[in-house]
């Protein structure tokens, strides 16, 4: 099972999913990706990134991976780019926000 990655803003109770992460040997984090390429030569979910740091300046950010012991409490958080009823699709957040 791969494990997801999302940076998480829980003031908002919003997240943008960033793909698998890809480590090192020794466990560094050193990038995400999305089926078989990097997350960040995505244009639109780059785009969605940089607009949700926008969105949440000020607030704490956190990223978060779907097997850490306390992801439960963020898995109900609106999603962005999620297919779960009130997600955002990246489309949409990108051309009006949330």
């Amino acid at each position: 099972m791969s494990v997801s990655s999302y940076l998480v803003c829980p003031s908002r109770q919003l997240m943008i999913g960033l793909g698998k992460r890809l480590r090192e040997p020794s466990g560094t984090v050193i990038g995400y990706s999305i089926g078989n390429h990097l997350t960040s030569e995505d244009p639109q979910l780059t785009q969605a990134l940089w607009k949700f740091l926008a969105d949440t300046a000020g607030s704490r950010l956190v990223v978060k991976f779907s097997d850490d012991e306390d992801f439960e409490e963020i898995a109900g958080y609106r999603e962005l780019g999620g297919d779960e009823h009130g997600d955002i699709t990246i489309e949409d957040y990108v051309r009006t926000g949330v």
